[in-house]
């Protein structure tokens, strides 16, 4: 390698790491009092979720899976899957 390679590869890293940080910045929580309790969250949610006012695709951080009912069995869920993979359409589809 010369010179100016060497350069350019310490650039490029350097400029990455920068944009990382500026995208990412840390936030410390460490002093952060909650004037609620976990519980008296949980119902506000649930009461929320109830009430239709919260949704699982407007809060996915908060999605409780016990909601999410399935109306098809495994069996049909993995058949499927299978046929997806194999259909010659899906492969064209996947860029590669």
């Amino acid at each position: 390698m010369n010179i100016k390679t060497i350069f350019a590869a310490i650039a490029v890293t350097a400029a990455g790491s920068a944009a990382a940080e500026a995208v990412y910045p840390y936030v410390d929580h460490s002093k952060f009092t909650s004037t609620k309790t976990r519980a008296e969250v949980r119902a506000e949610l649930e009461r929320d979720y109830a009430a239709g006012i919260r949704t699982a695709d407007r809060s996915p951080e908060f999605f409780d899976f016990t909601y999410a009912v399935s109306t098809r069995s495994r069996e049909e869920v993995q058949r499927e899957a299978i046929e997806a993979a194999r259909a010659p359409e899906s492969n064209a589809s996947a860029g590669g």
